[in-house]
């Protein structure tokens, strides 16, 4: 669509919008609610926690040994330090695992993947344009994120019925998820700004795509918890294109 010119460049923002403010919502409504939460739902929770560490202890002395800025350090923790755990993540896990893991893709995603964006993606980000840290940004953000708000109510309300009607509805949102986060993903590529950045992504998308779902297999096998599903769910997420491809 992009190429043909049938929509605008906004047009990105529109899709962006629906995913976040009707689609995922729904997505969390609808697979959360009466689900039971483990303790294993957790430490999945925990993988995009531990793969941003691993990205901070990686480039950082990398970067110092070969006299980087702190501009170019921070940006590549923002490329490889985030896999794109919902815009790809969630139509990944339906297609590859089914609709019944959802759940805990949203847990990844929200309390997982965003709430360290929101914390230290965003912390890692001003300090680098600003050289200070702004805590009211990062606290304004969560608090006004859509799906964050939506998966806390399913969690509040599992015990609770609800309405055939209501289902269907929610349903029936949460269902244009993959095709609306894949149409954004794709409609978003800008292959050209590629150009004069090929080394430096290079290096972020082999850390994100080989070395931080390494390291993340190594510790489960530690744990004894490979054969676990849940441990699946959290190394496919953990094995996804940074976030930041599809800006």
């Amino acid at each position: 669509m992009r190429l043909t010119k049938a929509l605008p460049d906004t047009a990105t923002k529109v899709f962006g919008g629906w995913v976040i403010y009707v689609a995922l919502p729904a997505m969390a409504i609808k697979n959360v609610h009466g689900v039971t939460v483990s303790a294993d739902w957790w430490f999945a929770a925990a993988t995009p926690w531990i793969g941003v560490s691993f990205a901070i202890l990686f480039f950082v002395p990398i970067g110092k040994y070969f006299k980087w800025s702190w501009q170019r350090i921070d940006a590549l923790l923002l490329v490889a330090g985030w896999a794109n755990t919902s815009f790809v993540g969630l139509p990944m896990i339906s297609a590859l695992a089914g609709n019944q893991y959802l759940g805990v893709g949203l847990v990844i995603d929200l309390f997982g993947s965003y709430l360290a964006l929101s914390i230290l993606g965003i912390s890692i980000a001003t300090v680098a344009s600003a050289g200070a840290f702004e805590l009211p940004v990062i606290v304004r953000r969560i608090l006004t994120f859509p799906p964050f708000w939506a998966i806390i109510v399913a969690l509040a309300t599992n015990h609770l019925g609800r309405p055939v009607w209501i289902d269907d509805v929610v349903g029936t949102l949460a269902d244009t998820l993959t095709s609306m986060a894949l149409a954004v993903v794709g409609f978003a590529l800008r292959v050209e700004h590629l150009k004069g950045r090929r080394a430096p992504i290079g290096l972020a998308l082999t850390f994100s795509l080989v070395l931080a779902p390494l390291f993340l297999y190594l510790v489960y096998a530690g744990l004894g918890q490979l054969e676990n599903n849940i441990a699946r769910i959290a190394f496919l997420e953990m094995a996804l294109p940074p976030c930041w491809a599809q800006a």
